[in-house]
């Protein structure tokens, strides 16, 4: 036996064993089907395409009309530092800039390329990270890859009295020293919200850095669809909170590819210098920057579609009625274990609905569920059809 045989059958005993599922959208979005199964069409619940924007040929369309067909590459074989930081990226990153009222915005190919280049480019020797023990593992991979002497440590999930315990028993910043918090706007896989009064109540009082991932928050929260930190500062313009290295994606509900992070322009000089997934990797084309850019002008105009999503998270509450209701579009089916959660997407997918089972490493041991995203395309009977189903898993 190999040790890829043994490996593979070890996963496959704990119900943990992957594979990839050739999947085909359905014109009208929210739909797919796989392959050999009598081309059956399915409400997709697994996908997070917030605003419903992947589909809309329209858009698609308009889109199409804009470009100057002498002018933009559908490859771009370079690194940015090379030949490769085409006029597109400039752009794209000015009208990041502008929307997010910040400095400067770092456009590069994935969230999960930004959250693993970040904080090691940003931090040496003698800096104290302190991470939400449910940041993404982009992040926790960001941590590994820190150099030795850069001291970092998990706080409870929201856990804002423990955060400000090691805050207080951390040294204060200064000779050099940087105190960084790391959290999520959004959590992934709860759904629930980082409580950023607080985080601004505790960096008053400490002073340290915030790293700020709103990749699920980016177009679906915000007035003009800015994100959750954006929400949070026009509320409450007594007390900000700042955000150092600010993360949108543009893979969610922006439906294209890429991220980046929103900082100050000294922050963007260091990182073209030292991190490293921008330094060594291969240029975005500008079809993708191009089609960012297109939605990203559009982002304020989709204030519907926004509406849309928080009518479908009422649905969903009004059906379920949890002890704590869900305040997002991301909603966890709590299964416990893994052969519980596959069941439930079995059942769901019966029914007319695609959901995928999420385990472990996704999630802690024994925390494994079904975990469905809301969009605006979703027709309201069909999420209320869901989530009446949802009530039999008890």
């Amino acid at each position: 036996m190999t040790r890829e045989t043994e490996i593979l059958d070890a996963l496959r005993k704990q119900r943990n064993l992957r594979r990839l599922s050739v999947l085909r959208s359905v014109d009208g979005g929210g739909c797919v089907y796989p392959d050999g199964e009598s081309g059956r069409e399915y409400c997709n619940l697994s996908s997070n395409d917030y605003l419903g924007l992947g589909s809309e040929i329209g858009l698609q369309g308009e889109f199409l009309e804009t470009l100057d067909k002498e002018r933009f590459l559908l490859g771009n074989p370079s690194s940015r530092l090379m030949t490769g930081n085409s006029p597109a990226y400039e752009a794209l990153e000015a009208a990041l800039a502008r929307a997010m009222q910040a400095e400067a915005a770092l456009v590069l190919g994935s969230g999960f390329a930004v959250n693993s280049g970040v904080l090691p480019a940003v931090s040496r020797r003698g800096d104290l990270i302190l991470a939400d023990k449910l940041v993404h593992a982009s992040l926790i991979d960001g941590l590994r890859l820190c150099e030795a002497g850069v001291e970092w440590r998990r706080f409870r999930h929201n856990d804002m009295e423990q955060l400000a315990a090691m805050l207080a028993a951390a040294p204060r910043s200064g000779d050099g020293r940087r105190t960084i918090v790391v959290t999520e706007s959004l959590f992934s896989m709860d759904g629930d919200f980082a409580p950023l009064a607080e985080l601004a109540a505790l960096q008053r009082e400490y002073g340290f850095w915030l790293y700020l991932d709103e990749a699920h928050a980016f177009g679906v929260y915000g007035a003009r669809g800015t994100g959750l930190l954006a929400a949070y500062n026009a509320a409450h313009p007594e007390a900000p909170l700042r955000a150092e290295y600010q993360v949108v994606t543009f893979g969610k509900a922006l439906a294209s590819s890429g991220a980046a992070v929103i900082c100050s322009e000294e922050t963007k000089g260091l990182l073209v210098n030292r991190m490293r997934p921008l330094i060594f990797s291969t240029a975005m084309p500008d079809m993708s920057l191009l089609w960012t850019r297109f939605l990203l002008d559009r982002l304020p105009e989709f204030e519907a579609r926004r509406e849309r999503v928080r009518e479908l998270i009422s649905i969903v509450n009004n059906t379920l009625q949890p002890e704590v209701p869900y305040g997002s579009q991301i909603v966890p089916i709590r299964a416990g274990a893994n052969e519980r959660a596959l069941q439930m997407a079995a059942e769901l997918r019966e029914a007319g609905f695609w959901t995928t089972a999420i385990r472990h490493p996704t999630v802690p041991q024994g925390e494994a569920r079904v975990r469905v995203s809301l969009c605006a395309h979703h027709d309201p009977a069909e999420i209320e059809r869901f989530a009446k189903l949802c009530r039999l898993f008890g």
